[in-house]
């Protein structure tokens, strides 16, 4: 696991950076371009709770394709997941995202 030390967080600018470029490199496209786009939208305005919530999403036991199908509504997430604050705001940006994709066709 790659999970960020309790530490690391008592330096906010370190923590954000890793998130952001982890965000951006996941192993699969669809996770590079959504996760990537949602990192550099709120990883800078996540308070420290929620850095710790994404953190623990995007570096947990969570498989790449899993969390793709979570994001885009394709399967049901797991109650844990669902009730994250990140994952919520995370899913908030990838339907809004798909809302004014859809809408401008």
């Amino acid at each position: 696991m790659r999970f960020l030390s309790r530490e690391c967080f008592d330096y906010p600018l370190l923590v954000c950076a890793r998130l952001l470029y982890q965000s951006k490199k996941r192993g699969i496209l669809e996770n590079d371009i959504l996760i990537g786009d949602f990192g550099d939208k709120y990883v800078n305005k996540m308070d420290r709770e929620t850095l710790k919530a994404y953190d623990t999403l995007i570096n947990g036991d969570i498989m790449e394709w899993d969390l793709y199908y979570y994001m885009s509504g394709k399967e049901e997430p797991p109650a844990e997941i669902a009730n994250s604050s990140a994952f919520q705001l995370l899913k908030k940006f990838v339907d809004e995202r798909e809302f004014a994709k859809t809408k401008n066709l």
